[in-house]
């Protein structure tokens, strides 16, 4: 996000240097019990470990939307300058590294060089399944295609009126469980997936939580720490206690996440605190913040080519005498730093932009 001196938001740098190490920790723990389709537990102690070191993170795709829309909306520029801003710092490097992930695995053999022409095909349509985790960016793209929609909406809209429609995204995060208890609801059928409040669901709600929170919540620290601490060890022991009571019986990923998905209503209410409390952080001098700023500056491209490097640690650590959740931790760690060297190594060229962001 691009954004003057004058007016730059120091919270958001940190967020931003310590967001992608939450995905990679999320990512660590996948490695252990999950491949997208099924998962398994070795061990009570893996279980255990998973569960709590993995629900200490699951505010990071939120809080990423979030970071992203805090000084976006509503959009300051015409429509078509706002998206010319965006295909630079977003679409060059993604474009990138779809056809990286479409390619480079073949070199440790996750799939035959012949192979390589038919999933370069592909990702026209769709990522490569050894980069799965980019379905974010098609996300992130939708969001903007919104962004100039709904910001004239909010120049004009009152506290309350905005209030009422986060209500109704709030309520939109339970269907999780209205889904698993009765199945289709108000109206969705096979010929109708666009019922009620399907277009008032899913991640737009965390764009309109960052414009609220910006124009409203000016909170004071102690406030702050008063509500957002106890709102987010509360929401992380029930985030906990779900997966861990899930693992037993679920069938698959989906149930056993059930209070883990990105817009459900723990992790929506888990962002908002983590979120809150990111923003009493305003320190930016000296050499821990050019650090911060360093880390910030590359994120997105971190992000882009993590798990082009994260399992080969996985596969390193594991299975080994490391406790599981400590060879998650060194997992995610060994990918984030590595990331970051290799992201600062591509932004040295003029060019380098149109490859990390």
């Amino acid at each position: 996000m691009e954004t003057s001196k004058k007016q730059r938001v120091y919270f958001l740098d940190w967020m931003r240097m310590i967001a992608p190490l939450m995905v990679m920790i999320v990512h660590g723990c996948e490695c252990y019990y999950s491949d997208d389709f099924n998962f398994h537990f070795d061990s009570d102690e893996g279980r255990l470990a998973t569960g709590f070191i993995g629900g200490l993170v699951r505010s990071c795709v939120p809080i990423f939307v979030m970071a992203s829309a805090y000084l976006l909306v509503p959009i300051k520029t015409d429509t078509f300058t706002f998206f010319k801003k965006r295909a630079a710092r977003i679409l060059c490097p993604f474009i990138f590294f779809l056809l990286l992930y479409a390619s480079l695995p073949a070199a440790w053999g996750l799939f035959e060089w012949s192979d390589v022409p038919g999933q370069m095909a592909h990702v026209l349509l769709n990522f490569h399944p050894s980069g799965s985790h980019l379905w974010f960016i098609y996300m992130l793209i939708g969001l903007y295609l919104l962004m100039p929609m709904i910001s004239p909406w909010l120049e004009r809209c009152t506290r309350r009126e905005e209030e009422f429609y986060l209500g109704v995204w709030l309520f939109t995060t339970t269907f999780y469980h209205w889904h698993e208890q009765f199945g289709r609801v108000f109206g969705e059928c096979e010929w109708n997936p666009y019922a009620i409040f399907y277009h008032f669901s899913g991640f737009i709600g965390y764009v309109i939580m960052a414009h609220y929170i910006r124009k409203y919540l000016d909170w004071s620290k102690a406030l702050t720490y008063k509500v957002c601490i106890p709102g987010f060890l509360i929401t992380y022991a029930l985030m906990v206690w779900s997966f861990l009571s899930r693992s037993h019986w679920a069938a698959n990923p989906q149930g056993l996440e059930m209070d883990w998905q990105m817009t459900s209503t723990l992790v929506a209410l888990n962002s908002f605190f983590v979120f809150m409390l990111f923003k009493t952080i305003n320190y930016h001098e000296g050499k821990v913040y050019k650090v911060v700023s360093s880390f910030s500056a590359m994120s997105y491209g971190m992000y882009l080519m993590h798990m082009l490097i994260l399992p080969h640690f996985w596969n390193l650590f594991y299975p080994t005498s490391l406790p599981v959740g400590a060879a998650q931790i060194l997992t995610a760690v060994c990918a984030y730093l590595t990331s970051y060297v290799v992201a600062r190594i591509l932004s040295i060229p003029r060019w380098g932009k149109y490859l990390i962001g």
